[in-house]
């Protein structure tokens, strides 16, 4: 009996509302029908037709009342049940918008209201299903990795049930999961926008679990959870987006920070931390002024008032801050402006970029342009001394001459000569340090150029020095002009002796070096590559560096009058650079000072031997010559000199008059002898003009500048000669007579 009664209860408690209340009303109408048979019977009266009508027909009426209400109830009942299932399902799957979340609870909470034992989420990634969530087994649902637009799988662009023995399902089933016992299977469609975005598959181990009436409530399944992952998906590239703006921001090759009215700094990136030496916890909540050196705060507060008080944005503007430690930084600042709701600048957001560097390189180009400049300006002065000197210089040659035979005033052409020669030097020195000397190129190998250097040195200085030369193991040979190359070399060691008045030691090393990209970046127009280095380091006093910037300035020096010209300097940097090289300093006070050399470094190649120097001979002829100088003085001389050697000299004072002498003069001239910079008509230009119109008559230029100014391009092609001023008698006969006799220089 308590069976009965337990069964009754357990089949009444799983009735739906609807379907309780319908079996309390048809229990009233067959109570109600008894009551009235009972009744009859209990007062012995007995049923008539019209009786037996009656209860008849209430009991139909009450049974069919009964069949439909239960029947639609049923349908009623169902509905809501998947009414409140799909509730259930956005509940849970719209409880949150982080993807994978959404997919977890989702898988979740179908195989519940389905009674699925297993689950799967595909996604798909270029056509291709990605497991990326599953519940109650390890196993994979697809056997192999196929694409969806193959047709054999079309099956999972619509929601479906299906059986195992089905072909469509068997044939891509994983051999794991037929392991698990799966006898039905359920595909839902997640879409994207209308398109397929991948897939969520149920499964049980009973094979009737899933019926077809449930295709309609797997299809709102799907929508539902559908839309779920596309909000969650474009919150996932929400969140990317929002991480790689922070990324960008916090590390990008600029400084940033945001300033508030009050000058206070509300955030700041990563790198103006890192470039600075302060964590971000310690630049934000101070205020903006403390990232200042106190010279460059007032200025700093008056951009502040500009910002917030007139809203002028900085553009450009170039500052100095402070790095931890006290080491200042250039930096170029941008601002905008962020305004409250009522139009008022409320936040100042600030880019600072590190200019450091480039305002190193735009002070080394300065520097070398303001040089250039000096440069043209010396090798200017140097033309004109020499022609200055060729006159004197000329003269006294001819002096000695005449008064070969005269002891009492040989003394004093020797005095001319030699501060002639000497002046000369001076001009050389200038025209070195301009880069306009004529450049005698060949291989030359260091170690034997510092070792000639180093003797000529060991000549002129004390034994209070010591010195140290330490040269190269392997060959380090360059292309250069070898005098120039001495010549700095011993400006330097100069240079490092008159740094030592109490005696010290002066060391040379000379080795090859390697200069990659980032070495060859401290140096203006630098270039990565092989060099030789050498390096002359002394253990004098040092260079303050408040002149250190100065010191290959021409005319620049710390020395007396009397002991220095300050070209010293100004000419190593002009060989160097002349040679392709580059230059760099080291000094502390009270410690010593290093120059260091890199030229570029010649491998595979030995350096050729020294010619022996061809003697002078002052040997003249009967040749006609024509001298075109502008300087009369220097004319003078030069027509003195070549007629006292024999030849028939007339002078031209331009190129116009030459030219006309070129035409009325019979029978022609021989060779001409004349000067680049000249009035009216230039150098150039009558150079042309004679080999145009008297292409076998030969030319020697004579000029204050070098041959490697006068001799540019094809130019050179049209001079047969070249002699530098200032000269001796000597050098202009020996050329002369080269050229006329059609000898090699």
């Amino acid at each position: 009996m308590k069976r009965i009664i337990y069964a009754i209860r357990r089949f009444y408690t799983s009735l739906g509302l609807v379907e309780q209340s319908q079996v309390v009303a048809s229990t009233a109408v067959v109570v109600a029908m008894l009551t009235i048979i009972t009744a009859h019977f209990g007062t012995s009266q007995s049923l008539g037709w019209l009786d037996f009508i009656s209860i008849v027909t209430v009991g139909v009426i009450g049974f069919v009342s009964v069949f439909f209400t239960v029947k639609y109830g049923r349908q009623l009942e169902e509905q809501r049940r998947e009414l409140l299932a799909l509730n259930t399902i956005a509940e849970s799957v719209n409880h949150s918008v982080e993807l994978n979340y959404v997919m977890h609870s989702a898988l979740l909470k179908v195989m519940e209201l389905m009674r699925a034992d297993f689950g799967w989420i595909y996604l798909l990634e270029n056509d291709h299903p990605v497991l990326k969530h599953q519940s109650g087994t390890a196993a994979k649902f697809f056997s192999s990795d196929v694409p969806v637009n193959n047709e054999a799988m079309a099956w999972v662009r619509q929601p479906s049930l299906y059986r195992l023995a089905d072909l469509r399902i068997e044939q891509y089933l994983s051999h794991e999961c037929r392991g698990i016992g799966v006898k039905a299977v359920g595909s839902i469609p997640l879409e994207r926008q209308g398109t397929l975005a991948g897939m969520l598959i149920i499964a049980s181990k009973e094979e009737k679990s899933f019926v077809q009436g449930k295709i309609a409530l797997l299809q709102a399944f799907g929508n539902q959870v559908s839309v779920a992952l596309h909000n969650a998906s474009l919150f996932e590239q929400v969140k990317l987006s929002e991480r790689r703006y922070a990324d960008l921001y916090e590390h990008s090759p600029d400084m940033y920070h945001s300033v508030d009215r009050r000058g206070i700094i509300v955030n700041c990136n990563l790198t103006e931390s890192e470039v600075l030496g302060i964590r971000k916890e310690d630049i934000i909540g101070r205020p903006l002024l403390k990232l200042y050196p106190e010279s460059q705060q007032e200025h700093v507060r008056s951009n502040l008032e500009k910002l917030f008080e007139q809203g002028e944005e900085l553009k450009d503007v170039e500052e100095q801050v402070q790095k931890h430690g006290g080491t200042l930084i250039d930096v170029s600042v941008n601002s905008s402006i962020v305004y409250d709701t009522e139009g008022k600048p409320s936040l100042a957001r600030m880019v600072l970029r590190d200019i450091t560097e480039k305002k190193k390189m735009e002070a080394k180009i300065l520097q070398a342009q303001k040089i250039d400049s000096i440069g043209n300006l010396a090798g200017g002065v140097a033309h004109d001394f020499n022609n200055i000197l060729t006159s004197i210089l000329g003269s006294a040659s001819i002096m000695r001459r005449k008064l070969k035979d005269d002891p009492r005033w040989m003394k004093y052409v020797d005095l001319i000569e030699t501060s002639s020669r000497r002046g000369a030097a001076v001009t050389r020195q200038l025209l070195t340090f301009a880069r306009k000397t004529n450049p005698h190129v060949r291989l030359v190998d260091m170690n034997s150029l510092i070792d000639q250097t180093l003797r000529l040195f060991e000549a002129t200085t004390t034994k209070a020095i010591a010195i140290k030369s330490v040269p190269s193991s392997e060959a380090v040979v360059v292309m250069g002009d070898e005098g120039q190359l001495q010549q700095a070399l011993l400006n330097l060691c100069l240079n490092a002796r008159d740094a030592m008045p109490s005696g010290g030691t002066l060391s040379i090393r000379c080795g090859p070096v390697f200069l990659n990209e980032r070495q060859a970046k401290q140096f203006a127009e630098g270039k990565m590559g092989d060099y030789v280095m050498v390096s002359v380091a002394d253990t004098g006093a040092g260079i303050p560096k408040g002149i250190l910037h100065r010191i290959f300035e021409p005319f620049f020096t710390t020395k007396e009058p009397t002991k220095g010209t300050g070209l010293g300097l100004s000419v190593v940097h002009g060989v160097v650079r002349s040679h392709n090289g580059y230059i760099n300093v080291d000094s502390e006070i009270n410690t010593g000072t290093i120059f260091t050399i890199y030229l570029p470094r010649i491998s595979g190649r030995e350096p050729l031997k020294c010619e022996e120097h061809r003697s002078k001979e002052s040997v003249g002829g009967n040749e006609r010559l024509l001298l075109i100088e502008d300087e009369a003085s220097v004319s003078a001389v030069g027509v003195d000199i070549l007629r006292d050697l024999g030849y028939y000299v007339e002078e031209a004072s331009d190129g116009r008059e030459a030219m006309e002498k070129l035409a009325s003069t019979q029978p022609p001239f021989d060779l001409v002898i004349l000067d680049i910079n000249m009035p009216r008509m230039d150098g150039r230009t009558t150079i042309e003009f004679i080999k145009h119109q008297h292409s076998g008559l030969k030319v020697l230029v004579c000029s204050g500048y070098s041959e490697a100014m006068v001799g540019e391009g094809k130019f050179v092609e049209l001079i047969d000669g070249f002699i530098q001023k200032p000269y001796e008698s000597e050098d202009l006969a020996l050329k002369v007579r080269s050229l006329l006799d059609g000898r090699p220089e």
